[in-house]
């Protein structure tokens, strides 16, 4: 699902390419695609390949340091992509100071902790998803004082706020408490969080590309 958003969202900007807001967000799911293919992979190869076994009891046995700085970076993009669509200028300067504050906080939180090769940061999560929230209300804030209210339904951003707005809402809490939970331990709560992750994240990459397609056959693209 996350290739079939990025592709859809491919064809859009190629259609559209003023659309540099969108341009920038597709960019995105391209580095998140090719992170889930080679690094969310990897762990499973290492494990059951042995041209792989090499690697056994190094760092990349366990993927968690690829993902507490993709994390961070996923967080900081959504918010300044929703930032790129608000037209105040009071608002854009908000979310900068505050997403530049995430930016660097988040990166000195994994520097000097001592976990990060072992689970995800809480912290990255907590702030980043506080941080996300509110940049989705003020767009929606603007939004609902302008005659764009009307078109709605023809708005890429509206498509990637809703989707993404779920899929952060359900997963953030779980992924918060994943690290006190092993397979060994708690075999429940693990299967229950791959459920709700796996659906989330089908859930908001179907919205991704049903917006993008729906969008693609605008005459004109809305921003």
């Amino acid at each position: 699902m996350e290739l079939l958003a990025t592709i859809a969202g491919t064809l859009y900007i190629a259609k559209y390419r003023d659309d540099n807001i969108t341009r920038y967000f597709v960019y995105f799911l391209w580095l998140t695609v090719f992170v889930e293919f080679v690094f969310g992979w990897l762990p499973t190869l290492i494990y059951y390949m042995n041209t792989f076994s090499f690697l056994k009891g190094t760092f990349l046995e366990k993927n968690y340091w690829v993902y507490n700085i993709y994390f961070i970076i996923s967080f900081y993009v959504y918010i300044n992509y929703f930032k790129w669509n608000i037209k105040s200028i009071f608002f854009k300067k908000i979310l900068t100071v505050l997403s530049a504050f995430y930016l660097i906080s988040s990166f000195l939180n994994l520097i000097f902790s001592n976990f990060y090769f072992s689970s995800y940061s809480s912290y990255t999560f907590i702030l980043g998803t506080v941080l996300f929230l509110f940049s989705i209300a003020l767009f929606y804030f603007e939004m609902l004082k302008s005659d764009e209210v009307l078109n709605f339904h023809k708005s890429i951003p509206f498509y990637i706020s809703i989707a993404s707005l779920l899929f952060h809402v359900s997963v953030t809490p779980l992924s918060i408490y994943s690290k006190y939970f092993r397979m060994s331990k708690s075999p429940d709560f693990v299967e229950i969080y791959e459920i709700i992750f796996n659906s989330a994240n089908i859930f908001m990459y179907t919205c991704y590309t049903f917006g993008f397609l729906i969008c693609l056959k605008r005459n004109k693209f809305y921003s």
